[in-house]
């Protein structure tokens, strides 16, 4: 067993917040299900590290990966304003967040192990199967994830710059916006309060659920500035301390 994630601590990062704001696309909303699979994994042009998960439902599988460094290995980003305020990044969130909601510990304090999964290749343009670190005390938990149903641009890769870049062409996919404690549905903001009861999730679905979120950059011909890519990770420039069980 190791810990390969043992220097992405929360430590020295601004807290997280409470924010309103595989294939199969789901409606958004609050979805409950069991921790299949949750691995390592690389971006394949840069040191950036992601982690898969695969949460069993029984609207179906999720599959989601979430970076949780930039290619410089930080998992956060400077603050625009105030160059020392260290951001944690959104994917490093949720991804501490599932940890904390489902074993009362951070990502960085994670066992891993090797296992074997189908993990997509590039050069082959299919799934084989591979060696992949494993966060094993995660698998078999139960969790909620608020999920949001996303319209954006399909990307196609300028010849050019070699970079992919949006198009006027659209389509819906998911990503994460918030993982919550089960049963409880609390999150890991209200827990660190001190809060017993649980607030933001019903304001969280009273504000997303069955809404369509419009991250389009071009609209009907039109260009709006560029969102960040989905499953590209994240660019570079952009430990809670240890108590008894949050989710007591």
């Amino acid at each position: 067993m190791s810990n390969i994630y043992g220097n992405l601590t929360s430590e020295g990062l601004e807290q997280s917040q409470d924010r309103l704001g595989g294939f199969k696309v789901y409606e958004s909303g609050a979805y409950t299900g069991t921790i299949k699979a949750a691995y390592g994994g690389k971006s394949a042009n840069s040191n950036a590290q992601n982690i898969t998960v695969i949460l069993d439902t029984e609207q179906g599988e999720y599959r989601e990966i979430f970076w949780v460094t930039n290619k410089n290995n930080e998992n956060f980003f400077l603050n625009k304003q105030d160059k020392s305020k260290k951001v944690p990044l959104p994917g490093f969130v949720l991804v501490d967040d599932l940890c904390l909601v489902t074993t009362n510990k951070p990502l960085s304090q994670q066992t891993t192990e090797d296992k074997i999964m189908n993990v997509y290749d590039p050069e082959v343009r299919k799934e084989i199967p591979k060696s992949v670190p494993m966060l094993v005390e995660l698998l078999g938990k139960k969790v909620t994830f608020g999920i949001v149903k996303e319209l954006r641009n399909k990307q196609a890769k300028n010849l050019s710059t070699g970079e992919y870049e949006d198009t006027g062409e659209s389509r819906e996919e998911n990503s994460t916006d918030k993982v919550f404690h089960y049963p409880s549905n609390m999150t890991v903001v209200e827990a660190r309060q001190g809060m017993t009861v649980s607030v933001f999730f019903d304001a969280w679905l009273q504000k997303n659920k069955g809404v369509t979120r419009d991250r389009r950059s071009i609209k009907d011909g039109s260009q709006n500035g560029k969102p960040g890519k989905p499953g590209v990770p994240p660019k570079a420039g952009e430990v809670p301390p240890k108590t008894p069980s949050l989710f007591n």
